[in-house]
Protein backbone atom coordinates (compact mmCIF):
# COMPACT_ATOMS: atom_id res chain seq x y z
CA UNK A 1 0.00 0.00 0.00
CA UNK A 2 2.85 2.38 0.89
CA UNK A 3 5.55 4.06 -1.24
CA UNK A 4 9.19 3.27 -1.20
CA UNK A 5 11.96 4.70 -1.77
CA UNK A 6 11.93 4.58 -5.53
CA UNK A 7 7.96 3.61 -6.35
CA UNK A 8 4.97 5.37 -5.26
CA UNK A 9 2.58 2.64 -3.12
CA UNK A 10 -0.61 0.88 -4.34
CA UNK A 11 -2.75 3.66 -2.27
CA UNK A 12 -0.94 7.02 -4.00
CA UNK A 13 -0.93 5.02 -8.12
CA UNK A 14 -5.04 3.80 -7.37
CA UNK A 15 -5.61 7.43 -6.28
CA UNK A 16 -3.51 9.18 -9.22
CA UNK A 17 -4.92 6.73 -11.67
CA UNK A 18 -8.23 7.42 -10.08
CA UNK A 19 -8.36 10.68 -10.51
CA UNK A 20 -7.01 10.57 -14.02
CA UNK A 21 -9.94 8.74 -15.19
CA UNK A 22 -12.56 10.25 -13.24
CA UNK A 23 -11.01 14.25 -14.61
CA UNK A 24 -10.82 12.90 -18.32
CA UNK A 25 -14.77 11.66 -17.87
CA UNK A 26 -16.02 14.72 -16.29
CA UNK A 27 -14.70 16.43 -19.39
CA UNK A 28 -15.89 14.68 -22.06
CA UNK A 29 -19.19 14.95 -20.95
CA UNK A 30 -19.02 18.38 -20.10
CA UNK A 31 -18.62 19.50 -23.94
CA UNK A 32 -21.11 21.18 -25.34
CA UNK A 33 -23.43 24.61 -24.64
CA UNK A 34 -23.94 26.11 -21.04
CA UNK A 35 -27.57 26.68 -22.06
CA UNK A 36 -27.74 22.54 -23.53
CA UNK A 37 -26.48 21.27 -20.00
CA UNK A 38 -28.84 22.49 -18.35
CA UNK A 39 -31.63 21.55 -20.29
CA UNK A 40 -33.98 18.35 -19.68
CA UNK A 41 -32.63 16.30 -22.01
CA UNK A 42 -29.11 16.69 -20.74
CA UNK A 43 -30.17 16.38 -17.00
CA UNK A 44 -28.61 12.85 -16.61
CA UNK A 45 -25.32 13.76 -18.11
CA UNK A 46 -25.10 17.15 -15.83
CA UNK A 47 -25.77 14.68 -12.91
CA UNK A 48 -22.76 12.49 -14.06
CA UNK A 49 -20.69 14.86 -14.51
CA UNK A 50 -21.23 16.73 -11.66
CA UNK A 51 -20.89 13.43 -9.83
CA UNK A 52 -17.72 13.36 -11.05
CA UNK A 53 -16.32 16.39 -10.17
CA UNK A 54 -17.44 16.39 -6.33
CA UNK A 55 -15.82 12.64 -6.50
CA UNK A 56 -12.63 14.29 -7.93
CA UNK A 57 -12.65 16.81 -4.90
CA UNK A 58 -13.52 13.66 -2.65
CA UNK A 59 -10.56 11.87 -4.13
CA UNK A 60 -7.99 14.51 -4.15
CA UNK A 61 -8.77 15.51 -0.47
CA UNK A 62 -8.30 11.92 0.21
CA UNK A 63 -5.09 12.26 -1.92
CA UNK A 64 -3.95 15.20 -0.26
CA UNK A 65 -4.58 13.39 3.17
CA UNK A 66 -2.74 10.07 2.16
CA UNK A 67 0.29 12.13 1.08
CA UNK A 68 0.66 13.18 4.94
CA UNK A 69 0.84 9.88 6.04
CA UNK A 70 2.80 8.42 2.98
CA UNK A 71 6.68 8.86 2.06
CA UNK A 72 7.13 9.88 -1.77
CA UNK A 73 9.91 8.11 -3.47
CA UNK A 74 13.69 9.66 -3.37
CA UNK A 75 13.66 12.08 -5.60
CA UNK A 76 15.65 11.65 -9.25
CA UNK A 77 18.39 12.94 -10.07
CA UNK A 78 17.54 16.29 -12.06
CA UNK A 79 18.94 19.77 -12.76
CA UNK A 80 17.38 22.15 -10.61
CA UNK A 81 15.14 23.68 -13.14
CA UNK A 82 13.39 20.03 -14.00
CA UNK A 83 12.83 19.76 -10.32
CA UNK A 84 11.72 23.41 -9.99
CA UNK A 85 9.15 22.45 -13.08
CA UNK A 86 8.01 19.60 -11.70
CA UNK A 87 7.34 20.94 -8.72
CA UNK A 88 5.29 23.87 -10.09
CA UNK A 89 3.21 21.65 -12.73
CA UNK A 90 2.28 19.29 -9.59
CA UNK A 91 1.40 22.27 -7.39
CA UNK A 92 -0.60 23.72 -10.31
CA UNK A 93 -2.56 20.37 -10.72
CA UNK A 94 -3.93 20.43 -7.03
CA UNK A 95 -4.74 23.51 -7.18
CA UNK A 96 -6.95 23.23 -10.43
CA UNK A 97 -8.46 19.77 -9.21
CA UNK A 98 -9.33 21.99 -6.00
CA UNK A 99 -10.22 25.05 -7.80
CA UNK A 100 -12.52 23.27 -10.34
CA UNK A 101 -14.91 21.63 -8.34
CA UNK A 102 -15.50 24.89 -6.32
CA UNK A 103 -16.26 27.20 -9.19
CA UNK A 104 -18.77 24.63 -10.56
CA UNK A 105 -20.98 24.38 -6.98
CA UNK A 106 -20.16 28.43 -6.23
CA UNK A 107 -20.94 29.28 -10.06
CA UNK A 108 -23.91 27.25 -10.07
CA UNK A 109 -25.23 28.37 -6.57
CA UNK A 110 -24.71 32.13 -7.44
CA UNK A 111 -26.78 31.12 -10.65
CA UNK A 112 -29.66 29.88 -8.26
CA UNK A 113 -29.26 26.07 -9.36
CA UNK A 114 -29.20 22.99 -7.04
CA UNK A 115 -25.82 21.01 -7.81
CA UNK A 116 -27.44 17.71 -8.90
CA UNK A 117 -26.11 14.40 -8.06
CA UNK A 118 -27.98 10.89 -8.41
CA UNK A 119 -31.07 10.75 -6.37
CA UNK A 120 -30.62 14.00 -5.10
CA UNK A 121 -29.86 17.92 -5.13
CA UNK A 122 -28.04 19.98 -3.39
CA UNK A 123 -30.23 23.28 -2.98
CA UNK A 124 -27.77 26.72 -3.38
CA UNK A 125 -26.56 27.82 0.09
CA UNK A 126 -25.67 31.65 -1.14
CA UNK A 127 -27.46 33.97 -2.57
CA UNK A 128 -28.18 34.33 -6.28
CA UNK A 129 -26.13 36.42 -8.32
CA UNK A 130 -26.70 35.81 -11.72
CA UNK A 131 -23.84 37.81 -13.57
CA UNK A 132 -21.32 36.74 -10.93
CA UNK A 133 -22.19 32.98 -11.27
CA UNK A 134 -22.04 33.19 -14.97
CA UNK A 135 -18.29 34.95 -14.91
CA UNK A 136 -17.32 31.94 -12.11
CA UNK A 137 -18.61 29.28 -14.74
CA UNK A 138 -16.66 30.62 -17.05
CA UNK A 139 -13.44 30.54 -15.45
CA UNK A 140 -14.68 26.80 -13.87
CA UNK A 141 -14.98 26.36 -18.13
CA UNK A 142 -11.45 27.94 -18.68
CA UNK A 143 -9.82 25.92 -15.46
CA UNK A 144 -11.51 22.81 -16.92
CA UNK A 145 -9.71 23.51 -20.37
CA UNK A 146 -6.31 24.04 -18.54
CA UNK A 147 -6.24 21.05 -16.20
CA UNK A 148 -6.04 19.24 -19.50
CA UNK A 149 -3.03 21.02 -21.09
CA UNK A 150 -0.86 21.08 -17.36
CA UNK A 151 -1.82 17.26 -17.15
CA UNK A 152 -0.78 16.93 -20.97
CA UNK A 153 2.68 18.52 -19.95
CA UNK A 154 2.99 16.47 -17.23
CA UNK A 155 2.52 12.97 -19.26
CA UNK A 156 4.93 14.40 -22.06
CA UNK A 157 7.03 14.94 -19.17
CA UNK A 158 6.73 11.61 -17.33
CA UNK A 159 7.26 9.68 -21.20
CA UNK A 160 10.48 12.43 -21.61
CA UNK A 161 11.88 10.91 -18.52
CA UNK A 162 11.25 7.28 -19.61
CA UNK A 163 12.11 7.47 -22.84
CA UNK A 164 14.30 9.54 -23.50
CA UNK A 165 16.71 10.28 -20.60
CA UNK A 166 15.46 6.45 -19.21
CA UNK A 167 15.24 7.07 -15.12
CA UNK A 168 12.39 5.80 -13.01
CA UNK A 169 10.18 8.28 -12.95
CA UNK A 170 7.54 7.14 -15.14
CA UNK A 171 8.03 3.87 -13.74
CA UNK A 172 7.98 5.38 -10.07
CA UNK A 173 3.96 5.70 -10.35
CA UNK A 174 3.31 2.86 -13.14
CA UNK A 175 0.84 -0.08 -11.77
CA UNK A 176 2.37 -3.48 -11.82
CA UNK A 177 6.14 -2.08 -13.17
Amino acid sequence: MRSTSSRYGVGAQALHWLTVMLVLAAYVLSKGDRDSLYSAAADGIRRIHETLGVLVFIVVVLWLLWRLIDNTPAKQPMPRWMAAAATLVRFALYALLIAIPATAVLGTWLEGIPVTLPGFDIAPQIAKAHGLGQLIMEIHTTLGNAILWVAGVHAAAALFHHFYLHDEVLQSMAPGA
